[in-house]
């Protein structure tokens, strides 16, 4: 599965070699056909994800799946291919952080509020990709400002799993029941795959040195599914949701070091909004399976700061 999720990256940096071969020397920020800029950076991202179980309009468990400081990496690139296009790439991975889960269930409806609880503070980031292809056309292009539209694709992938941590249940009355899982217990793991599609709007304005950017993205989650592994109850739950809005938005600054250099500070927002779908369950020991329409329910929202060098060839 990991190998699949790169691949649609590999094709798109190669497609961004071939086209620099055919390029010559161009100063960043041109925008003449076959022109190649290219960037990498390190950054910090804030992830979090919503994980929900439903009967019917009444919600029974939510999972909230959080990682704070998440260091990511990030690759990507641009090539003007003519007539006013760009096709754009970028590819983000996390390279190491820790997370934290709240798991609440409300199974009584004799009681307000929460019956069951469960806080994991050993809950590790296992995964975090996040891929964008788009291509985007100038409407307006005076070599200082340029201003466009756009559409694309992207694919994240996010997955934690949560150790250990304490427990309050509700067996005979409410909050009767407090105890600890035993440190490094695996308990749950939980991994969103998200696709989108979005349209873009897009603008760039020079300004000596400087380079401000920024896009805007608008679209829609499709084919969105929701993993969660209950490693002690030895059940694997998956969720088809909905086709679930979708927000996003990058800005960048940049500032020419030297005529194919330039050092760069960013900043990416994306947004899916909670949406309901099928749930499935199914025994990992004896395979046993059920489903629950419309019993599933997932959202998702990153913020990533990223800084590094721009260049062109």
């Amino acid at each position: 599965m990991f190998k699949s999720q790169i691949n649609p990256v590999l094709f798109v940096g190669g497609a961004l070699l071939l086209a620099s071969q055919a390029s010559g020397q161009d100063a960043y920020g041109g925008s003449t056909a076959g022109s190649v800029r290219y960037y990498a950076g390190v950054g910090m991202a804030n992830i979090k994800a919503g994980e929900y179980v439903y009967s019917g309009d009444r919600k029974i468990s939510q999972l909230d799946w959080e990682s704070k400081g998440v260091v990511t990496g990030t690759l990507g690139g641009d090539v003007d291919i003519g007539y006013a296009w760009k096709l754009k790439g970028r590819f983000d991975v996390g390279l190491g952080g820790d997370g934290y889960m709240e798991d609440r269930d409300w199974l009584s409806t004799s009681y307000s509020g929460w019956t069951h609880q469960s806080l994991h503070p050993d809950t590790a980031l296992d995964r975090y990709i996040n891929v964008l292809l788009e291509a985007e056309r100038a409407l307006v292009d005076t070599g200082a400002t340029r201003l466009g539209l756009g559409g694309g694709i992207g694919y994240t992938n996010v997955k934690w799993t949560a150790r250990g941590g304490s427990y309050i249940y509700s067996d005979t009355t409410l909050h009767d029941t407090v105890g600890n899982f035993a440190d490094g217990l695996k308990g749950i793991s939980y991994e969103q795959r998200i696709p989108t599609v979005f349209l873009s709007a897009n603008a760039e304005q020079k300004i000596g040195a400087f380079t401000l950017s920024g896009t805007l993205r608008g679209g829609a989650a499709i084919a969105y599914k929701g993993v969660d592994d209950h490693w002690l109850r030895y059940l694997r739950f998956t969720d088809e949701m909905d086709v679930a809005p979708m927000i996003g938005a990058t800005v960048t600054a940049d500032y020419q070091l030297l005529p194919s250099t330039a050092v760069y500070l960013g900043g990416d927002f994306q947004k899916i909004f909670e949406t309901r779908g099928d749930a499935h369950v199914r025994s990992t020991v004896n395979g046993a399976s059920a489903s629950f329409d419309d019993g599933g329910a997932a959202d998702y929202q990153s913020i990533t700061v990223t800084a590094g060098l721009k260049g062109t060839f």
